[in-house]
């Protein structure tokens, strides 16, 4: 094996020690293949190697601490050694210093202690554990006497499957938390393979059944488990029969012998933070043929490729609908207390022909028409966005929401609203616009509200009607009674409006 940047860095931590004076006698030296009970050490220990403290027999892959961002903080991870790929991470909800220990007892437990309290362990104590083997195969295991298996890394995967590994109904796959602090999830469901987001309410976003890339074997097969085998992800049921295959590198003429490695090659199938399933060859770096699949195979097909409301259009293109244009980066206020009344909320219009990954995953709360869907969200309080679809009448209510996306080509996709509270986005300004028409185009003096009704119209009291239609006027108007309402106050006196800038605030609303 070639001399490789995991071992370059190893000899450039002994150089750069050296040159420090530091005493590298007291140092230990990696392990290789096994340890038994009675092992312990911190990172210090193996600090001159990296963190590193075992290896696999031939090198392939090595149990170490690893960084985190704060350099004096540490994960304990199985790592490829070749292109330094994290496979596997025991502590990922709480990190250690660099003076905390793994610990293999004498009892057969194994592991990760803090000055407080034990931050991992594979709670094995007693079960006769006689070693721990790190294998080429990159499974970190525990054995007992006959070399039976008693507990082993592959069957607790984190972010990361394997070339062989088994991957069972009841195990889950989970990123690491994105930049929006959003964990993505993978798992074998109800005869399918699912990845959802991990919203307050969990969002389905692919599954097999649905992806067109499945060659589908076994019709009436019930999905167990899977495992990546050559170039394929290969979905089986309980007795090993073949029931789904995703090829995710294509056997081609281009290039034989590179088709050759790639199916021979040890694969990583990778959940990353932003929610997609990509599929790595470890040991084949920057080489010639087309790039490997993805899950799901579209970019604005995860949860938040943009940020939330945002529009992903043309491979993680992002726009923000014109209604939101005027909130912080498209983000509307949506902290609305649930004691609030209905008659302080609404619901803001935010666009149409608009889709959602979410919707073809989950039935419709009802079918009504628009305002029965808008009334519906309107009382309930854990909803926050609607999706209307005109042609079915199906309503669908939504807690919290990820990035939007256009409607496919010759589709009448959604119409999307989102409850926005009275006076923090626009209707407000839409009913102050409301009364100041009613005031000064009723040019009957019966006909006009009096000061009491204005009074409760601007207080959010009582419906605000319709103005109405326009006529003949000259370029500005004038009123005797003009309230405003700002951030900065209420102010109320002889105010002149334009019309040409008030007539685009009360018709680009929205629909009602």
């Amino acid at each position: 094996m070639e001399t490789n940047g995991f071992f370059n860095c190893i000899i450039k931590s002994l150089c750069f020690c050296a040159l420090l004076g530091l005493d590298l006698s007291s140092a230990s030296t990696p392990y290789v293949g096994k340890i038994y009970p009675g092992f312990e050490g911190s990172q210090m220990k193996w600090v001159a190697y990296n963190g590193v403290f075992l290896l696999s027999n031939n090198s392939v892959f090595a149990l170490r601490f690893y960084n985190g961002l704060d350099v004096a903080s540490f994960f304990l991870v199985v790592i490829h050694v070749q292109s330094s790929k994290i496979v596997w991470t025991a502590n990922r909800g709480l990190l250690v210093r660099n003076t905390d220990k793994f610990v293999f007892d004498k009892n057969g437990n194994v592991y990760l202690e803090n000055a407080t309290s034990v931050v991992w362990s594979t709670d094995t104590k007693g079960k006769g554990v006689t070693s721990m083997e790190l294998r080429d195969t990159g499974n970190l295991v525990l054995v007992g006497d006959n070399r039976k298996i008693l507990w082993q890394s592959f069957s607790h995967p984190t972010d990361t499957l394997l070339s062989g590994q088994e991957f069972v109904e009841g195990m889950i796959l989970k990123s690491f938390p994105s930049q929006r602090n959003l964990n993505h999830y993978l798992e074998i469901k109800s005869n399918d393979v699912i990845l959802y987001a991990g919203y307050r309410t969990p969002q389905v976003y692919w599954s097999m059944a649905n992806d067109n890339g499945t060659a589908i074997k076994e019709a009436n097969g019930t999905i167990f488990s899977a495992s990546i085998v050559a170039n394929s992800w290969n979905f089986y049921d309980r007795n090993k029969t073949l029931v789904w295959q995703f090829r995710f590198s294509r056997i081609n003429d281009f290039n034989a012998t590179w088709a050759i490695n790639d199916v021979n090659a040890t694969w990583a199938a990778v959940l990353g933070t932003e929610g997609s399933v990509s599929f790595i060859n470890l040991e084949r770096g920057a080489m010639p043929g087309p790039p490997p699949l993805k899950i799901p195979k579209n970019s604005c097909g995860t949860p938040e490729p943009c940020n939330p409301f945002v529009v992903c259009s043309f491979d993680i293109r992002c726009q923000c609908p014109p209604a939101l244009s005027s909130h912080p980066n498209c983000m509307p206020q949506l902290d609305i207390p649930c004691n609030s009344s209905q008659s302080v909320v609404e619901m803001l219009y935010i666009g149409e022909k608009l889709h959602y990954f979410a919707l073809g995953f989950v039935a419709p709360i009802l079918k009504t028409h628009l305002n029965g869907c808008k009334e519906t969200c309107i009382r309930n309080c854990s909803c926050r966005v609607l999706f209307f679809e005109n042609t079915s009448g199906n309503c669908f209510l939504f807690d919290q929401i990820g990035s939007l996306q256009r409607a496919d080509s010759g589709s009448s996709g959604f119409t999307a609203y989102i409850k926005v509270q009275i006076g923090n986005g626009t209707k407000g300004k839409k009913h102050v616009a409301s009364i100041v028409i009613i005031s000064v185009l009723t040019d009957e003096m019966h006909m006009r509200p009096p000061m009491s009704k204005v009074v409760q119209m601007l207080e959010g009291l009582c419906a605000v009607p319709e103005p109405p239609a326009l006529v003949q006027m000259s370029s500005r108007l004038y009123s005797s009674f003009f309230k405003t309402s700002s951030e900065e106050g209420i102010s109320s006196g002889l105010t002149v409006i334009d019309s040409v800038g008030l007539l685009p605030d009360v018709e680009l609303s929205g629909p009602r």
